[in-house]
Parts: structure tokens; sequence; C-alpha cells
């Protein structure tokens, strides 16, 4: 297998564990050297582009936008499904975009409730292109789960999870 088959799967394998995570928290690091993390809506909606780019729509005055224009453009994007157990961590570049056409791309009735319209001139885009990322996928079902738990606390002996747990380089 070539290595540009090895990083398409590796990128189809992390968006099948985040599509379904709207939310997720981006951190970066601040003037005063602080890492700052705060939630925001994923707005892809069908994949990871080519680029392994994830958009996220933001104001000009968001903490994120100053810290890119400051240099700061590591980010860190957590996603967590815990419902499933998944938990992923991508490391990514930020840019940060004022492109009309993705502003439109990227537009749905969501983004109405924090800026005034399309054409507000403080809608800003954040471009996260992954770098890397890890990820832990328990696959063990909760009923096989919840019996490794109970014959722990019976016999005192722990049995870890069948999971997958993995680092891409993207």
């Amino acid at each position: 297998m070539t290595e540009q088959n090895t990083t398409h799967q590796e990128r189809e394998k992390l968006w099948e564990l985040i599509k379904d995570v709207r939310f997720c928290m981006i951190s970066h690091q601040t003037n005063a050297q602080d890492i700052h993390a705060q939630p925001m809506t994923m707005l892809n909606s069908e994949k990871l582009d080519e680029s392994e780019n994830l958009y996220f729509l933001l104001k000009d005055s968001n903490d994120i936008v100053t810290a890119i224009q400051a240099g700061h453009k590591q980010i860190g994007l957590a996603f967590s499904k815990p419902s499933d157990d998944i938990y992923v961590s991508i490391s990514a570049h930020g840019s940060i975009s004022t492109d009309q056409a993705l502003i439109e791309k990227l537009w749905n009735p969501w983004a109405e409730n924090w800026f005034d319209g399309k054409d507000d001139p403080t809608v800003r885009v954040l471009v996260a292109k992954a770098i890397s990322a890890e990820y832990w996928n328990v696959t063990d079902n909760k009923v096989t789960s919840l019996f490794k738990v109970l014959k722990a606390n019976v016999t005192g002996k722990t049995e870890e999870p069948n999971s997958e747990h993995q680092k891409l380089e993207l």
C-alpha cells in the first residue's frame, strides 16, 4: 500500500470518528503564554476535505482570531463522544479567512444567532489544517465493558477494554 493510500485511509478513519461530533474544544496559546480552550461547532458537513481542513465560523473579536493573528497558529482540537467511547485529539495549523464564498458554503441557520447575516463584516472562518491526530476508540460494547468491571471487582484482576489507540500523521 502506498503512503498516499495510507494517509487517505487514516483521514477517512479520523472522519468516521468525528463526523457525528459537532462540538469540540479548541485550544490555543495566548499572548501571556497561557493555554486557553473554548467550545466551537464544527461546520464540516460531509467529510474532511482533501486538505484535511476543519471549519468554524467565529467573530473577528474571538480570542482564537486574536491568537492566530498574533502568530500563535498552532491549535488543538478535542472531540469526544462518551456514549460511544470515542476520543480524538487533533493538532492543527490555524488560519483565518474572510473568503465570502467559503462563508456562503458554511453558513447555516445557527450562524444567524451569532451574526447579522452572511455579509456581517465581523464574520471570520477558522480554517484548521490537521497536522496530526490521536484517537482512542473503545471497541468493546457496553455489556462487555460492564462485565469486565464487575469481574475485576470480584477477582481483583483488572482487564483492559478492547480498544483502538493510534497516532496519525496527516
